[in-house]
């Protein structure tokens, strides 16, 4: 083969990895969709109002505006500490639990209880009911990922 033609063949095969690993990709702030049924054990419509007096001061749930706490956008059903543009505590990035009713009630009652050297400094919320409406809702917040175009 003419050496011409091995530098060409070399060309188009780094032009094709490179293209390869180029393409759409999904934004470190944003989660997976929610795959998880809605919890309806609580209200929504109370959740919303409470997550808005007890949450929304150190929770954003727009991706890419995390506060004193990450965004909250599909949530639920979502492995803890996954995104990256968030500082987790060690313990939560150690935790391998996955947001649902059974690790968001006791996370929700006390933070610091649960996990002693977690970032979440609220005040305990010692009632299972408004614990309830708030997983309802966070069970709620569901948006498609903004897929972004890596090749541009």
């Amino acid at each position: 083969m003419p050496i011409a033609s091995c530098y060409r063949l070399i060309g188009l095969t780094a032009a094709a990895l490179f293209i390869s690993a180029c393409g759409e990709s999904i934004p470190p702030d944003y989660r997976e969709a929610v795959t998880l049924p809605v919890y309806i054990e609580g209200d929504v419509d109370n959740g919303a109002i409470i997550y808005q007096d007890a949450c929304g001061q150190c929770h954003q749930l727009n991706a890419g505006l995390n506060k004193k706490g990450p965004q909250l956008m599909n949530i639920y059903g979502a492995p803890a500490a996954e995104l990256e543009d968030y500082a987790y505590s060690a313990g939560l990035q150690d935790s391998g639990w996955v947001w649902d009713a059974e690790t968001l009630d006791p996370y929700i009652a006390d933070a610091q209880k649960i996990m002693p050297d977690s970032k979440m400094l609220s005040n305990p919320m010692p009632d299972a009911t408004e614990r309830a409406d708030v997983i309802a809702y966070l069970s709620t917040l569901r948006a498609e990922p903004v897929i972004t175009d890596d090749t541009q």
